[in-house]
């Protein structure tokens, strides 16, 4: 079962935040990729422009190039994102300035310095399921968002 009490309180914190930050950019590599391209199109239509790119090359330099002022949420079912990203180097060397990063992941063991928070459900495990699970998570955050926006405006 995806949902939990937990998902769902991670859930919102990650809302407030996406509301609260200037700069929001939503990564993932294939699949995940997909739940980035989607959770940008659906933010847009509650009026949240995130920023997200196909390239992996793009991707990295955006992450590289980021600052305290942004919010990257990372999708990746296996928690290896950063593996691919920075195989050779490791980011961040001013964690002061570096961003607040949020990987929504189904591992549940990972422990990456220069990511600030895990958001992890349940999972499988199958190639086939996996995007799944990721896309309900996005749908989840992308309501969430919207009845926060509309509650900000009552």
């Amino acid at each position: 079962m995806l949902y939990s009490t937990e998902l769902d309180k991670q859930i919102k914190e990650l809302v407030i935040d996406i509301y609260q930050y200037k700069h929001v950019a939503a990564f993932g590599y294939m699949h995940s990729q997909n739940v980035a391209l989607n959770i940008q199109y659906d933010l847009q239509t509650s009026e949240k422009m995130i920023f997200t790119r196909i390239k992996f090359a793009d991707q990295i330099d955006y992450i590289s190039h980021s600052h305290e002022d942004t919010l990257i949420i990372i999708f990746s079912d296996t928690g290896t994102y950063f593996k691919r990203v920075f195989s050779r180097t490791i980011p961040f060397k001013n964690n002061k300035s570096k961003p607040k990063i949020v990987m929504i992941t189904s591992a549940d063991n990972l422990n990456i310095p220069y990511v600030d928070k895990y958001i992890c459900y349940k999972s499988r495990k199958d190639y086939s399921s996996h995007p799944y699970a990721l896309t309900m998570i996005a749908d989840m955050i992308c309501i969430e968002y919207s009845n926060y926006i509309q509650e900000k405006n009552i």
